[in-house]
C-alpha cells in the first residue's frame, strides 16, 4: 500500500517525465515539421517553397534561353560622370590642393603639374602641292571597312570611279629642330624644364578641303574632305580641334595612339584604291605626270609607225603602178621593132636615108635605149638604198625609243615611289629630303568643278596645361596645331559620264532620235532610243556589239542609259545666224526638263551645236573605235603597256606583300 503524507514528485516521477518528453516531441513537431524553416528559402527577395523555387528557376532559365537566341539590345549611351565625381572630391577644405590626376600612362617625364613654360613651336608650311585626277575601274569594297574589315581582305567588286589626289611637301627636318629648340633646347628658359620626350613632334591629321564650282560661276564654301571609304583607320583619324573633345585617356593617349608607325603611314600617305583598268594607274601626282607623259610618247610612237606603215604600203604601191607601166611600155615599143623589121625586106616603103646614116641612127638609139634602161635601173636602185635608209633610220629612232623607255619605264616609276612611301624603318628625323604626303578625295561628282588646298596639323603635347607663355595662352585648349594651307590653283573638272545627243526629228510622228551615251566600267557606249513628248529618254538595256566588236570578260551584259530627262516637245526654229556672213537657218528645237519645272533646249542638228557638245561626240565616237582590254586582277600590277610588242610592253602579275615595305599599287 502506498503510504499517505509522501513526497509528490516521488510519487508522480515517471508522469511528470513523461509530460515533459510529449512537450518536447509537440515542439519538435511544430518547429521542425508544421513550420520548419527548410520549407520556405529566400530567393531573389522572395521566399519560395521547394516546389516553387524549382519553377521560378525553371521560369528564369527558359527566360535566359529566349535571350540568348534572341537579337542583343544596345547600352545604353555612356554619360560621363567625371565632374560629379570631382564635385565630391573637391571639398572646400582650406588651401590643401586635393585637385584629382588620373593614373594616365606616363608619356614624358615631366610632371605637368610643375611650373614648366615653353614657346610654342612654328609647324611651318607646306609646299609644291600638285593635284591629279584620274577616272578608271577600280575594285570598290562592297562592305564597309574598319580595322576588323581591311580593304585588302572585303568582298570587292570592279566599278568606275573618280579620284582625286592632293600632295605636297614637308620640311620635317626642320619641324624637329623647332621643336627641340621649344621643349629641350635652348629656348626652354630653365634647363630643368627641358624634356627630350615633348621634343619629338607627332602628326595629327593631314586635312584637305576643296570648294565646289557653282552654277553662278562664284566659288562655295571651303569643305573638310572626308577619308576614303577604304581607309581602315577613318573614325580614328577624325580631328578633334578642342581640349574638352578629347576621348578618355586626353592627349597623352593620343599621342601614343598616332605615334604607331602604321597609323603614321596610313595618315601621311594613304592607301588608294586597286586599279582594274588596263591602261590606268594610280601614283601620287608628281609621278602620275610622268607616268602620263611616257604613255603619250608611247602612243605618239604608236601613231608613228603605223603612219609610216601606211607610206610605206603606198610607195609599195605606186612603185607596182610603176613597173607595170614600164613593162607596158617595152611591150609596145618590142612590137614596134618587130613591125618595122617586118615590112623592110619584104619590099614596103623604104627609108631614102644612107645605110650608114640608118646605121648610124640605129646604133645611137640603142644606144639612147641602153642609157635609158641603165637610167631606170639607176632610179630602181635609189629608191631602193631610200627605202632602206629609212628603214635603218626607222630601226635607228624605235632603238632609241627603247632606250628611252628603259631609261624612263614605269618599273622605275614604281621604284621613285618605293622610296618615296614611308615605312616601319623610316626615321624621320634622318629625312634629307621634304617628306611628300597627300590626301584622297573620292566622293566628287561627275560634272563638278572643284579646287583643294592641304594642311598638315601636329600634336600640340602641352595641350590642356598650364605650360604655355603668356604669348601663346590663346592655344592652351587647341589640340592641333596646324601649318600654313597650300595654294588652291588648279581646277579639278569632273566629266560627266552621261551625255545624249539629238540627232534626228520625224516631222509627221514628232519623234526625236536621240542617241545616249553612257560611260560603264572604263568604255563608252552608245545606243539610239526614239523618243515621243511626254516619255524618257533612255532606259536599260542590254548591249549589243557592233558588227565585228571583239566583247571582253567585263564587258557589261546591260547598260543603264536612263537620263531622267523627259521630253517636253519639238518645235521649228527658224531664224538667222550670228556674225557677219548672217544666213536664214531652220532647224528643230528638242524642249526637254530634268525636273519638270524648268525647260530647257538643244537644236535637232549638229550643225547648230554649240563647240563643247561637238567636241564631246567626237571623242566619244573616237573611243568606240579603240580596242576593249579586260580588266586586270587585283594584285596584278602594271609594268607597261601593251601599245607596241616589239618595245616588249606587258603585265607583270607579280606583286610585292611584305610587311616592311607596302606595294606601290596599293
Amino acid at each position: 500500500m502506498r503510504k499517505k503524507g509522501g513526497n509528490f514528485l516521488e510519487e508522480h516521477v515517471e508522469k511528470i517525465v513523461l509530460v515533459l518528453v510529449g512537450l518536447v516531441c509537440i515542439w519538435l513537431l511544430i518547429t521542425r515539421v508544421v513550420i520548419s524553416p527548410n520549407k520556405v528559402v529566400l530567393y531573389a527577395g522572395v521566399k519560395l517553397g521547394p516546389s516553387d523555387i524549382d519553377r521560378r528557376i525553371n521560369q528564369e532559365a527558359e527566360f535566359l534561353k529566349l535571350k540568348l537566341e534572341g537579337k542583343p539590345e544596345p547600352l545604353p549611351p555612356y554619360k560621363q560622370r567625371v565632374d560629379a565625381f570631382v564635385g565630391l572630391v573637391d571639398l572646400p577644405i582650406g588651401d590643401i590642393d586635393i585637385s584629382l590626376y588620373w593614373p594616365l600612362p606616363i608619356h614624358s617625364s615631366t610632371d605637368f603639374r610643375g611650373k614648366q613654360k615653353y614657346n610654342v613651336p612654328l609647324i611651318g608650311e607646306v609646299t609644291d602641292a600638285a593635284i591629279s585626277y584620274i577616272r578608271a575601274v577600280a575594285y570598290e569594297p562592297i562592305i564597309e571597312i574598319e580595322e576588323e574589315n581591311q580593304y585588302d581582305m572585303a568582298v570587292s567588286r570592279p566599278n568606275d570611279i573618280d579620284f582625286v589626289t592632293v600632295e605636297a611637301k614637308f620640311d620635317v627636318a626642320g619641324l624637329y629642330g623647332r621643336f627641340y629648340d621649344s621643349f629641350a633646347g635652348e629656348g626652354v628658359d630653365q634647363e630643368e624644364w627641358r624634356d627630350p620626350c615633348l621634343a619629338e613632334p607627332v602628326f595629327a591629321a593631314v586635312q584637305l578641303q576643296r570648294q565646289e564650282l557653282g552654277a553662278d560661276g562664284s566659288w562655295g564654301q571651303w569643305q573638310i574632305v572626308p577619308r576614303t571609304r577604304i581607309d581602315l583607320h577613318k573614325k580614328l583619324f577624325e580631328s578633334v580641334e578642342e581640349v574638352e573633345n578629347l576621348p578618355p585617356g586626353g592627349i597623352k593617349v593620343r599621342l601614343l595612339q598616332f605615334n604607331d608607325a602604321k597609323v603614321r603611314m596610313a595618315l601621311l600617305q594613304p592607301e588608294a584604291y586597286r586599279i582594274a583598268s588596263a591602261k590606268e594607274e594610280w601614283f601620287p601626282p608628281s609621278l602620275h605626270k610622268k607616268y602620263v607623259e611616257q604613255r603619250q610618247e608611247i602612243e605618239m610612237e604608236k601613231e608613228r609607225r603605223a603612219r609610216e606603215a601606211e607610206r610605206v604600203e603606198r610607195e609599195q604601191e605606186r612603185e607596182k603602178l610603176r613597173k607595170e607601166r614600164e613593162e607596158a611600155r617595152e611591150d609596145r615599143r618590142g612590137r614596134t621593132s618587130e613591125t618595122a623589121s617586118f615590112r623592110g625586106p619584104s619590099g614596103g616603103r623604104r627609108d631614102s636615108t644612107p645605110r650608114e646614116d640608118r646605121l648610124g641612127t640605129g646604133r645611137e638609139t640603142r644606144s639612147r635605149r641602153d642609157r635609158g634602161d641603165l637610167g631606170g635601173e639607176t632610179e630602181v636602185l635609189s629608191r631602193k638604198e631610200e627605202r632602206e635608209e629609212r628603214e635603218r633610220e626607222r630601226k635607228a629612232r624605235l632603238e632609241e625609243l627603247r632606250e628611252t623607255s628603259r631609261a624612263t619605264s614605269l618599273d622605275d616609276i614604281y621604284k621613285e615611289l618605293e622610296d618615296i612611301l614611308i615605312t616601319k624603318k623610316t626615321n624621320l628625323t634622318r629625312l634629307r629630303e621634304p617628306l611628300l604626303f597627300w590626301a584622297h578625295d573620292d566622293t566628287v561628282e561627275p560634272g563638278n568643278s572643284y579646287r583643294y588646298r592641304i594642311r598638315l596639323g601636329v600634336f600640340s603635347p602641352i595641350a590642356g596645361t598650364n605650360k604655355f607663355k603668356e604669348q601663346d595662352e590663346d592655344l592652351k585648349k587647341k589640340v592641333v596645331l596646324w601649318s600654313e594651307f597650300s595654294e588652291a590653283n588648279d581646277i579639278v573638272k569632273v566629266p560627266e559620264t552621261l551625255y545624249f545627243f539629238p540627232r534626228d526629228v520625224q516631222e509627221a510622228a514628232r519623234v526625236v532620235t536621240v542617241n545616249v551615251a553612257k560611260y560603264t566600267l572604263g568604255y563608252w557606249y552608245s545606243k539610239d532610243f526614239a523618243v515621243k513628248p511626254g516619255e524618257v529618254i533612255g532606259k536599260v538595256a542590254e548591249f549589243e556589239p557592233a558588227e565585228g566588236e571583239k566583247t571582253v570578260p567585263t564587258t557589261p551584259e546591260t547598260i543603264d542609259y536612263t537620263t531622267g530627262v523627259v521630253l517636253v516637245d519639238v518645235v521649228p526654229v527658224n531664224d538667222w545666224s550670228a556674225g557677219r556672213n548672217m544666213y536664214a537657218r531652220r532647224y528643230y528645237d528638242m524642249l526637254y526638263s530634268f525636273d519638270g519645272d524648268n525647260i530647257e533646249h538643244i537644236p535637232v542638228s549638229t550643225r547648230y551645236w554649240d563647240e563643247e557638245l561637238r567636241i564631246k561626240l567626237n571623242e566619244i565616237t573616237i573611243s568606240q573605235k579603240e580596242p576593249k582590254e579586260p580588266l586586270r586582277g587585283w594584285d596584278t600590277k602594271l609594268t607597261n603597256w601593251e601599245l607596241a610588242p616589239e618595245l616588249g610592253y606587258r603585265y607583270n602579275d607579280s606583286s610585292d606583300s611584305s610587311d616592311e615595305r607596302r606595294t606601290p599599287t596599293r
